[in-house]
């Protein structure tokens, strides 16, 4: 394959390169969004980094079929929820050739601003136990979660992205809801 430079990026062959220009400004529009979901598909901050640039760099490799008149930012997460299947993909095949060492976590700052500590913190142990359990989730009620709450994406464009019916998306959500009310009951919360 024969590389040629176009307005700094390196493209494969004759395809049309995306300007920079269109680089930036879909970082500037959809840059925040993407990145808070790819911080919640992969629940580490390191995973999330590489998740982005690697989405962006795909949608370079794409951007003949990048519509700007469509909706860029479904594209964009479409090409993200993509890579994040094929990484842990291969991360499963090797954990089962050879098992890696779990690591914990470390906690995070608990202060909110300082008003109500204890009621700062209910929130956040709240909100670290819906993480929790909306990343236990499986993968296809989790991604659909994800969609619907974090980035607040109609069941039609869930639809489009993952490429399946409306009705499946309701069912993953209705599924996804059941489990993590069930699961958070037990915890005792109440729901």
């Amino acid at each position: 394959n024969q590389y040629s430079f176009c307005d700094n990026i390196i493209v494969k062959g004759t395809r049309k390169a995306m300007l920079v220009k269109e680089i930036e400004e879909l970082v500037y529009e959809y840059g925040d969004d993407l990145y808070r979901f790819c911080r919640y598909l992969t629940s580490d901050k390191d995973l999330a980094d590489e998740l982005y640039q690697e989405t962006f760099l795909k949608a370079v490799q794409l951007s003949h079929k990048l519509n700007r008149s469509g909706n860029c930012k479904s594209f964009l997460i479409g090409i993200s929820i993509n890579l994040w299947k094929n990484q842990v993909r291969k991360s499963n095949r090797r954990k089962s050739i050879l098992p890696e060492a779990e690591y914990t976590d470390y906690m995070e700052d608990l202060c909110g601003d300082g008003t109500d500590l204890l009621e700062d913190y209910i929130e956040k142990e709240l909100a670290d136990k819906v993480k929790e359990a909306v990343s236990r989730l499986p993968e296809k009620q989790r991604i659909a979660v994800i969609l619907f709450y974090s980035e607040l994406l109609s069941v039609n464009e869930i639809s489009e992205i993952l490429h399946i019916p409306k009705g499946t998306v309701l069912s993953r959500l209705s599924g996804a809801r059941a489990r993590l009310r069930k699961e958070l009951e037990e915890m005792g919360y109440e729901t």
